[in-house]
């Protein structure tokens, strides 16, 4: 499968067996994983009751997140964290981590796994921890001292308005791309980041030697993938294979956000690859 198109439904959430024994109101909904044809990427929406909590534990993979709703205490090793509505992050494999709602209403956190985290029936890769308990309490995020964790924060509020300093120029002038998780940040597996599309953005048909998926937060999107059209709007998650050729089209009158993954993490060049770059060049070469 080159490409798949879903949505985020509050009736997927359920607690994942494996967490059972080891949390109280917390609830997952797989977004992407190896049963739509991925093979790097895992994407879910995470939630945590008012009270709830996730114990201590660690995985062999590495996990980013970026907090929608809500207030929640997290942990990583021995630094504890109060975290809000556009505080994101990076869990480093083998990073031992626990969550905690201390709010009174539900914490909810978009998510993504690289290596993809293995199914249910093949060797574990999430592991908690015997003693293990969640913080208590913990300060806010202090943007000048994450204390060597990789912690920062980003709100929609914060996207500058058309012209504004930040904002692309050229051909992609009308495009918001701000880098969340990435190698400069000290990501290992994945990137995650926000893209905003003014009204009557395009960007040309291409591919890429990565996963994409993309998560719709407000607006709308013609998305084309492998040729198939899509009007996607808040809630539906996306997701493209390495060698999937699609394009993205802002139709409406509104900007369009997402929140976007790749995995593995993309090379040094030719990350992007443009037909119409490699239709002229062979134009030019009389290929």
């Amino acid at each position: 499968m080159a490409h798949y198109t879903g949505k985020f439904e509050e009736a997927h959430l359920q607690t994942p067996p494996a967490y059972q024994d080891h949390s109280q109101g917390y609830t997952q909904a797989t977004l992407v994983d190896h049963t739509v044809g991925s093979v790097h990427t895992g994407t879910s929406m995470c939630q945590l009751a008012p009270a709830g909590m996730l114990s201590a534990h660690f995985h062999a993979f590495e996990e980013g997140f970026y907090v929608l709703a809500g207030e929640v205490l997290l942990s990583i090793d021995d630094q504890a964290y109060r975290l809000g509505s556009g505080d994101f992050g990076t869990i480093k494999v083998g990073q031992v981590h626990a969550w905690r709602n201390v709010g009174a209403e539900p914490v909810r956190w978009y998510q993504m796994a690289a290596p993809q985290p293995k199914p249910a029936g093949k060797e574990p890769d999430t592991f908690f921890l015997k003693s293990g308990s969640a913080p208590t309490e913990a300060s806010p995020l202090d943007l000048n001292d994450p204390r060597g964790n990789l912690l920062s924060h980003f709100g929609f509020d914060q996207i500058p308005p058309p012209g504004g300093e930040g904002r692309m120029t050229g051909a992609l002038e009308g495009v918001f791309l701000k880098w969340m998780n990435d190698e400069n940040m000290g990501a290992i597996h994945h990137r995650l980041f926000m893209i905003e599309y003014q009204p009557g953005v395009s960007l040309a048909n291409h591919d890429h030697t990565f996963e994409e998926t993309y998560y719709i937060v407000r607006g709308e999107v013609q998305a084309t993938l492998d040729g198939e059209r899509y009007l996607a709007k808040p809630g539906d998650i996306l997701w493209t294979s390495v060698g999937c050729v699609h394009t993205f089209a802002n139709v409406g009158d509104e900007p369009v956000i997402w929140i976007e993954t790749m995995a593995p993490q993309p090379p040094a060049e030719n990350a992007f690859r443009f037909l119409a770059d490699f239709e002229k060049r062979a134009d030019e070469l009389n290929a």
